[in-house]
């Protein structure tokens, strides 16, 4: 589940830009960015800060037929490639991202990246050679699909145990 929700004053710090091709999309009561399965105690939230603050994006990732690969989601990419960066040791693709049924809570699906230790080889990031890396999972981007410059977001995660994981999710902007 990920929610992000932005002031419901009109003194709002900051603004939401959406894709124009994506406003026909369904959704709830107004706001093209949110799951219409989102729960209603969802659509307003008081922040720390005191403010109230609105919905404008949602997530519930309850589609077992969902696929992220380039082009095939409104609001995802996952990415295919080989992470050169701060000497990461994965190659990214999209089958690694599914939504699932979680067999810990009955009823509930997720979003579950899968990284398995394989030896899997990638594209590099400039797209000029393969990679060969130790594992495999997956990174998704909502890169020039959703953009916003202030609120709060909000993510229910269950993160992995042992070693060699990085769980994380990063929040950077279109030119970050």
């Amino acid at each position: 589940r990920l929610h992000l929700v932005s002031k419901a004053s009109g003194k709002s710090r900051g603004h939401v830009m959406l894709a124009p091709w994506l406003l026909s999309l369904g959704a709830k009561d107004g706001c093209c960015w949110c799951d219409p399965d989102t729960p209603k105690d969802a659509e307003a939230v008081t922040g720390s800060d005191g403010d109230d603050y609105t919905l404008v994006f949602s997530d519930e990732f309850n589609d077992p037929s969902r696929s992220f690969a380039n082009g095939e989601d409104p609001k995802w990419t996952a990415l295919h490639v080989a992470d050169t960066a701060n000497e990461g040791k994965t190659v990214y693709l999209p089958e690694q991202a599914t939504v699932a049924l979680d067999a810990e809570e009955p009823g509930v699906s997720a979003l579950r990246i899968a990284t398995v230790y394989e030896r899997t080889t990638g594209p590099d990031p400039s797209g000029t050679r393969q990679i060969t890396m130790p594992f495999r999972s997956a990174m998704l981007q909502s890169w020039n699909k959703f953009c916003f410059t202030g609120g709060v977001v909000e993510f229910r995660a269950r993160m992995p145990h042992g070693s060699g994981y990085w769980p994380a999710l990063w929040l950077f902007g279109n030119l970050g």
